[in-house]
């Protein structure tokens, strides 16, 4: 049996999961009518880019925004029996923000990940630019020394 650490090599902070203001608060006033933003809709709270396309629910599952329907995908099973989905509803983004994320990395024994930025799929549909901040220094915290 191997006692290796275990780190993530694929971890994402999906478009869904992001602060629902994250763009319109952050853009400059020039650029805020042209960002994502997150919108009522009859399936739920969804993101919506400035050119109408749907780019999923908010909080739901992967890139896509997926609406969550239990015993259809084992890891989403798996995420909403540890209360992910009910977090959401809560207001607690668990992925987007550093402290639960690193709870939740705690609780699976993984001590450390490389993150993705978000899909070029939601870049290319909504054509803005970075995230003005997101994923600043501040928020990104170095591997746990052995």
């Amino acid at each position: 049996m191997f006692n290796h650490p275990v780190i993530s090599a694929d971890g994402h902070i999906d478009l869904p999961w992001l602060p629902p203001t994250l763009f319109t608060e952050n853009a400059p006033a020039a650029l805020k009518d042209k960002m994502p933003k997150v919108v009522d809709s009859p399936e739920g709270k969804m993101w919506l880019a400035h050119n109408g396309v749907n780019l999923g629910l908010a909080g739901g599952m992967g890139s896509a925004g997926r609406p969550y329907i239990p015993g259809q995908i084992h890891r989403a099973d798996r995420m909403a029996a540890e209360g992910l989905y009910e977090d959401f509803k809560r207001g607690i983004l668990r992925t987007a923000t550093p402290e639960t994320r690193l709870r939740d990395q705690d609780r699976d024994g993984v001590v450390g990940e490389v993150l993705y930025e978000r899909s070029r799929r939601t870049r290319r549909q909504t054509n803005c630019g970075a995230a003005h901040g997101w994923g600043s220094k501040e928020q990104r915290s170095p591997l746990p020394q052995a």
